[in-house]
């Protein structure tokens, strides 16, 4: 049953970072496995039983089906580890992404028939769901499920004793358990206890409103399993992503998640597109010869037009399963900006450029610093504030964010005031505060200076350096260039914070004769916390060409050389 790991990592079948990393986080796990400190075994007899399950369900075309070795991989994951002191399953939760075409809806039904039919634990009542943003995304792995079950019900009599199979519903009479599709609606989820559910299509949803739900209901069952079986999407400010990003950190060993299953195939680079060789990385069913000749075909079709059309980002999205944002002329991709998160840096002491960007009373204040860390390296930061003028509710539903999470992971703080507009006293107050925590030598503040009136004079009073940052090409077409090949070059630095990247992620470039600048007028979602970094950015960019200059200017005053 791990056939599949041991080819992976001898190089006999082409993967992505992430599948090898997978695989051998699996051949560490088995060697864990045989230590006290590991509470978690793999039972290899219970993993070929769940596989042979699967494989006697028919196709709904009647015909017999072979699972290809990445599925075995799948469900021998799934099923084989167990609990050393329980013996319950050791991943109560999975994260299965790849390509569209490739197998999803087969893998959810597999899943789910395990839950419904072979699982023990609990022994009756078990709940199993298909959940989907619609019910008819929803109903596709269930109406496989019905399908193939049927075909089972017809050959044998014990089935048709024990299955009964109808068009909203599936019940193993045997346990009283039942398999349900279900769209999304966390009015309608609130009631279930699901013991088995497969999350199709997560890249659509806007907040994790159902998935905590659906958590929440297995909060009692201690043998539940919540799998996401999905492809990415052209949203990068919605909680898959943030999984996503999260579980990337668990398989390079920066966090841990023993209890989480992930399986991620996709191209490493989006140049890989142009050599079919690469398309597997992505495409696991490629395995399967006559598939991979028709995937192959549409897929070149599709590439060749996507060339032609100069959009190549749909295809990179549901094809090769790539996360990108969904305009050509974004500012900075999410690869290249996550690729310059750092886990810490020592901040006291140091030369700082604080860039400030005020708001309406429904946008985002922000406040965004560039702090240069030596060897022509900056590291930047943000914090926002966030007005609820209309509503918090109504923004965190807009916006796509969980201000009230980010507050408690001090990213953002919530207006306090009865009339939801931003406290500009408490921005003022905060820069104070980080100022003096960490002993800052403020070099400027760099400000547009739209709408500032209300703080410059509590900047002017305190002896702050203040820095005006007139909007437009003529000023920021240098320096939004500049940061951007600056962290190309991994010169740009941060703590990956959400917010500030949720902004990256959203920053479009407006492109006229005079240069560049990031366009606020066409997006309409908030981007202030890069729009103050550019402004911080605009002040201290020339920092280390400057230090330069004055280091030689000093050198040369206290030399010989240097007279009156």
């Amino acid at each position: 049953m791990i056939k599949y790991v041991d080819d992976v990592l001898a190089g006999r079948i082409l993967v992505g970072k992430k599948i090898r990393l997978a695989c051998e986080r699996f051949k560490r796990d088995l060697g864990r496995s045989k230590t006290d400190e590991f509470n978690y075994y793999y039972d290899e007899e219970e993993a070929t039983k769940a596989v042979k399950f699967i494989e006697s369900l028919p196709k709904t075309d009647g015909s017999k089906l072979d699972m290809q070795p990445f599925q075995e991989w799948i469900i021998s994951e799934l099923y084989g580890w167990k609990e050393k002191d329980t013996g319950f399953r050791r991943y109560d939760r999975a994260f299965i992404s790849m390509a569209r075409k490739n197998g999803k809806t087969y893998l959810a039904s597999g899943v789910a028939a395990n839950g419904l039919l072979r699982e023990k634990s609990p022994a009756m009542n078990r709940q199993v769901l298909f959940v989907s943003n619609g019910l008819k995304q929803a109903k596709l792995g269930y109406n496989m499920l019905s399908s193939g079950l049927n075909q089972v019900r017809k050959k044998s009599k014990y089935m048709r004793q024990r299955i009964k199979v109808q068009k909203q519903e599936i019940e193993d009479l045997e346990s009283g358990s039942k398999a349900i599709a279900l769209a999304s609606d966390t009015s309608t989820l609130d009631g279930f206890a699901g013991t088995t559910i497969v999350l199709d299509e997560w890249h659509e949803a806007k907040d994790r409103k159902v998935y905590n739900v659906l958590k929440s209901g297995q909060a009692q069952e201690d043998n539940s399993l919540l799998a996401v079986i999905s492809t990415s999407g052209l949203n990068l400010n919605v909680p898959m992503h943030a999984e996503y990003e999260m579980l990337n950190d668990v398989l390079n060993g920066k966090a841990e998640a023993d209890r989480y299953f992930i399986a991620i195939w996709e191209l490493d680079d989006r140049e890989e597109v142009y050599d079919q060789n690469n398309w597997v990385k992505a495409n696991p069913l490629f395995s399967e010869p006559k598939v991979k000749k028709k995937m192959t075909e549409k897929i070149k079709a599709d590439v060749d037009l996507a060339i032609k059309q100069n959009n190549m980002i749909p295809i990179l999205v549901k094809n090769f399963n790539m996360w990108l944002q969904a305009s050509e002329d974004s500012y900075i991709s999410a690869d290249d900006w996550s690729v310059g998160k750092v886990k810490s840096i020592n901040l006291n002491n140091r030369d700082i450029y604080i860039g400030v960007d005020l708001s309406k009373s429904n946008d985002l204040t922000a406040v965004s610093w560039i702090i240069p860390t030596g060897d022509g390296h900056f590291y930047c930061d943000s914090h926002s504030w966030i007005g609820t003028k209309y509503g918090l509710d109504s923004k965190i539903k807009r916006d796509g964010i969980d201000y009230r999470s980010m507050e408690r992971a001090k990213e953002c703080t919530i207006t306090r005031l009865e009339s939801g507009i931003i406290d500009y006293d408490a921005v003022f107050e905060y820069i104070q505060s980080i100022i003096g925590k960490y002993n800052f030598r403020v070099k400027a503040i760099a400000y547009d200076p739209y709408n500032f009136d209300a703080l410059l004079t509590k900047f002017e009073k305190a002896n702050y350096p203040l820095f005006e940052v007139r909007q437009g090409t003529k000023t920021l077409n240098i320096p939004t260039r500049d940061f951007r090949e600056k962290l190309y070059d991994g010169k740009i630095q941060h703590n990956g914070n959400k917010i500030l990247a949720y902004a990256v992620n959203n920053a479009i470039l407006k492109v006229d004769n005079n240069g560049w600048q990031i366009d606020k007028a066409r997006n309409s979602n908030r981007i202030d916390p890069i729009a103050a970094l550019i402004n911080a950015y605009v002040a201290g960019m020339d920092y280390y060409e400057e230090s330069e200059a004055n280091q030689h200017a000093n050198d040369y005053y206290t030399s010989a050389e240097f007279s009156f």
